[in-house]
């Protein structure tokens, strides 16, 4: 801060527009906040983890936990968003798992019943373009397919602009700090105040939350998108859908050819550990490789030409659960992080329930398994 310069004053300061704080700064403004939204760089931008085609969505879980009720509500405010603004958002194209009983995406039918197990004739009958190995399970869950995150993240930005919210881009946030019952946030181009401030920073968090010691960590992800050989087998409009495959390669995903996009696919873990700053956004001609064998392995007819490849970043926590949390020595400030490369399809419900938070003190949705407290006091960093 300069001289005397007064800092502007608002109800509440998100730093982070992308897929959480866009969420945020909307149902913020709704509940008439006066709300300021900063981000560093430009909407649309390639920094993060939020740019792209597509990002999966479904409403089955891994496990037995809390996710399934946060993704219903998505789904529910998806489709509000889908009304309000006459865009198309989210295209449900259904998902096959094809995995080993030891792999972590193992499709387990008791699980919210979403999913219906296929043995190898029905998986057959349905989507010719996989190959079943022996030991392997398969499933479809009916009610999954794709958002559009960049459509989303507008959507949702220009609708808190409508609803009163100023947002301000290419503006990097240097530094906050706590103000008596409120914040002041300062950035390359002025300082300002607010009653509550919602960090929603992505990959940038343990930079604006270090105090707090995260165990969370960056991890460099690389997708491939290739020209179907067997547009018959792997392009939507044919009736392919996403798929999950937890095989001795690795644990990989994707969605198939739409809308004149090449099939998408990528690795979720064993990525290089990276930061946000210092990320490798060059592509190996091996990283290619291994997608190509994986896809001539299990889903044949999937990997024509190379179409284009890019890298984006997992924020993930230790134990891969996200948190969202009030900070333990400032109540005015709420943040969110580390969604473990599966939040997108959670962006819409993260931003009710951090304005909830914000407005009410509380939110209605059992966030309780999401505490950073689960980590203990102070959690130990893992980088």
């Amino acid at each position: 801060m300069k001289g005397t310069t007064l800092a502007t004053t608002y109800d509440t300061i998100v730093i982070g527009l992308g897929a959480m704080g866009s969420a945020t700064s909307l149902q913020l403004a709704r509940r008439g906040q006066r709300v300021l939204g900063l981000d560093m760089f430009t909407p649309g931008h390639d920094q993060g983890s939020s740019h792209g085609h597509h990002r999966m969505i479904r409403k089955s879980s891994f496990r037995d936990d809390g996710y399934v009720p946060l993704a219903e509500r998505a789904f529910e405010i998806w489709r509000e968003l889908e009304e309000e603004t006459g865009r198309n958002l989210l295209r449900i194209l259904g998902e096959v798992r094809l995995a080993y009983p030891s792999s972590d995406i193992r499709p387990d039918p008791t699980l919210g019943g979403f999913i219906e197990i296929l043995d190898e004739q029905q998986l057959g009958e349905r989507f010719p373009g996989f190959r079943m190995h022996e030991g392997m399970v398969a499933s479809y869950e009916a009610e999954a397919g794709f958002l559009r995150p960049e459509a989303c993240i507008a959507s949702q930005l220009e609708l808190a602009e409508k609803h009163g919210a100023e947002l301000r881009h290419s503006e990097e946030v240097t530094k906050w700090s706590a103000d008596g019952d409120g914040v002041l946030v300062e950035t390359t181009r002025g300082s300002y105040r607010a009653g509550h401030l919602v960090i929603t920073t992505g990959p940038w968090a343990a930079e604006l939350l270090s105090d707090l010691n995260l165990p969370i960590s960056v991890m460099r992800i690389v997708n491939g998108y290739f020209e179907p050989s067997r547009p018959d087998w792997w392009r939507a409009e044919n009736g392919a859908p996403d798929f999950l495959l937890g095989v001795p390669e690795g644990g990989y995903y994707g969605m198939p050819s739409v809308e004149g996009i090449g099939l998408k696919i990528g690795r979720h873990e064993n990525g290089e550990i990276t930061t946000a700053r210092t990320i490798r956004r060059e592509i190996d001609g091996s990283e290619i490789d291994m997608m190509r064998r994986v896809l001539d392995l299990y889903m044949p007819g999937a990997s024509g030409a190379l179409l284009q490849a890019v890298t984006c970043m997992y924020t993930n926590s230790v134990d891969d659960d996200f948190i969202v949390d009030r900070h333990p020595e400032h109540e005015q400030v709420v943040f969110g992080c580390g969604f473990s490369g599966r939040g997108f399809k959670f962006s819409c419900v993260v931003g009710e329930i951090l304005a909830e938070l914000v407005t009410e003190g509380a939110t209605r949705h059992d966030i309780t398994f999401l505490s950073s407290h689960r980590f203990g006091s102070p959690p130990a960093r893992v980088m």
